[in-house]
């Protein structure tokens, strides 16, 4: 009987871990895609397995916005310590503005600049409409129309 009972247990132990780990792999399937494969069975686990893969998706694409953003500052950095650079000294400045307020100030100039340039085409591009049909514009100097 002494001999049986560690047999036993040693069996009951394997079962066990058996279906840990099946459960382990069916919730890596499920942090995968939530849509394929088993679901599981408790609300919490699902909750913090939905969490944690919109976490993870989240925590990845801000690093790859990170890497961008240095990217683009080791560019400007390249580029500023050329003989561009030297020719051109506020491009680094404009590419990449150090600072809260450089920040803030380039947003500002550019904002302006393109409600600027989109008043001007507005502007312009009805005035073209206008005076677009050269048969209408005869008529007009000739005061003949409506």
């Amino acid at each position: 009987m002494s001999s049986a009972a560690p047999l036993e247990l040693s069996q009951e132990v394997t079962t066990k871990a058996k279906g840990r780990l099946a459960r382990a792999a069916d919730s890596a399937k499920y942090l995968y895609d939530p849509r394929t494969g088993p679901k599981p069975t408790h609300f919490h686990t699902r909750t913090f397995l939905k969490s944690l893969r919109y976490f993870t998706i989240f925590a990845f694409w801000r690093l790859v916005r990170y890497a961008k953003y240095a990217a683009v500052g080791a560019i400007a950095a390249a580029v500023s310590g050329t003989v561009i650079g030297s020719v051109v000294s506020g491009a680094a400045f404009v590419v990449a503005p150090t600072g809260i307020l450089g920040g803030a100030t380039i947003g500002l100039v550019w904002a302006i600049a393109k409600y600027g340039f989109r008043r001007v085409r507005t502007k312009t591009s009805g005035r073209a409409a206008q005076h677009s049909n050269p048969r209408l514009d005869e008529k007009a100097d000739a005061g003949k129309v409506e």
